[in-house]
C-alpha cells in the first residue's frame, strides 16, 4: 500500500524538485524566493523517507519552537494526506511528533527548546526550515548530532530565502550560478515560477513587489540575494554587480578614501590610498 500511494510522487511534486527525491548529499541546500515550493518539497522528502525504509528518526527544526506548529508541522501533515497515508501515521499534536506504523518518527523542535533537543537521540536526518534564521554555531551543533551508523544516508536539508549576499549559508555552501561550493553538497535554486501549484493571486502579489519594495522583489520574487540597509548605490544595482563579480576571476584589490555628504559620495574627493 505504501508503494502504491507513493506512486503519486510525480503528480504532487514540482518538476524542478523531483530529481532531489533521490539526492543523497549530506547537505541539500534549497534556496529561493517566496512560494517556490521548496518547503513543501522538503516535507515531501521527509515523509517519503519515513514511510519507506525503517529505522528513521528525522528531526525538523526552526530557530523558535512556536513557529513550527503552523509551518513545518502543518506541512508534514498535509503531505501525509496528499500521499493518502493518513491511516499509517499517528500524530501527537501536543509534543509535535509524527510516528509511522513502521516505528519511524518525525520530531519537531525549536533551537530555543534546549531540554527537548537534549533528549533527542539517534537522529538519521535533519530538515532546517527558514535556515537563514539560525547562526552558523547552531548549524555546527546540529551537524555534530548527525553521526553514527545508519541503514540509510544521512542528510541535512536547509530551506531558506537568500536574505542577503553575506549570509553565512550562501558564503559557505553556494558558489557562482547556484553551484555547490562545499563537497558532498547539492544546491537547488527556485522561484515561484517553478511552482505549478501556486495560484495566480499569489504570483501577482510577488510580482507587485517590483513597484513597491526593491528588496522584497529581489529576494522573494526573483529568489536572488538582497542588499540590506542603506546603500550609496541603489540596492538592485549593488545586487546585480555582486552577482556579476561572483562569476569573474578574482580582481586586484585596494583602498581608496572619499568624503561623504548628504548620503552621497563627493566625486572630487575620491583618491586611491593603496
Amino acid at each position: 500500500m505504501i508503494n502504491q500511494n507513493l506512486e503519486r510522487l510525480p503528480e504532487i511534486t514540482n518538476d524542478s524538485f523531483y530529481r532531489l527525491h533521490n539526492d543523497k548529499s549530506r547537505y541539500l541546500v534549497l534556496v529561493g524566493g517566496g512560494g517556490s515550493g521548496k518547503s513543501v518539497f522538503a516535507a515531501q522528502k521527509v515523509v517519503r523517507r519515513v514511510a519507506g525504509r525503517r529505522k528513521h528518526r528525522i528531526l525538523v527544526v526552526r530557530k523558535v519552537a512556536k513557529t513550527l506548529r503552523e509551518s513545518c508541522f502543518a506541512l508534514a501533515r498535509g503531505v501525509i494526506s496528499d500521499f493518502g497515508l493518513t491511516n499509517l501515521f499517528r500524530v501527537n499534536k501536543s509534543d509535535m511528533t509524527i510516528r509511522h506504523a513502521n516505528g519511524n518518527e518525525i520530531i519537531f523542535a525549536g533551537l530555543d527548546d534546549v531540554e527537548k533537543l537534549k533528549s533527542i537521540y539517534n537522529i538519521t536526518s535533519i530538515w532546517i526550515e527558514e535556515a537563514s534564521e539560525i547562526e552558523d554555531t547552531d548549524f555546527r551543533q546540529l551537524d555534530i548530532r548527525l553521526r553514527g551508523e545508519s541503514d540509510s544516508y544521512k542528510q541535512i536539508i536547509l530551506s531558506l530565502n537568500p536574505v542577503y549576499h553575506g549570509h553565512w549559508i550562501l558564503q559557505e555552501f553556494v558558489g557562482p550560478n547556484w553551484t555547490a561550493k562545499k563537497p558532498n553538497t547539492t544546491v537547488h535554486h527556485s522561484t515561484f515560477k517553478d511552482n505549478r501549484f501556486l495560484d495566480e493571486e499569489q504570483k501577482e502579489v510577488l510580482e507587485a513587489f517590483k513597484d513597491v519594495d526593491e528588496y522584497y522583489y529581489t529576494v522573494y520574487c526573483l529568489g536572488e540575494p538582497g542588499v540590506l540597509g542603506k546603500t550609496i548605490f541603489p540596492a538592485k544595482i549593488v545586487s546585480e554587480r555582486i552577482a556579476y563579480l561572483r562569476n569573474k576571476k578574482p580582481l586586484k584589490r585596494g583602498f581608496f578614501a572619499y568624503e561623504y555628504e548628504d548620503e552621497k559620495i563627493v566625486d572630487s574627493s575620491i583618491k586611491w590610498v593603496d
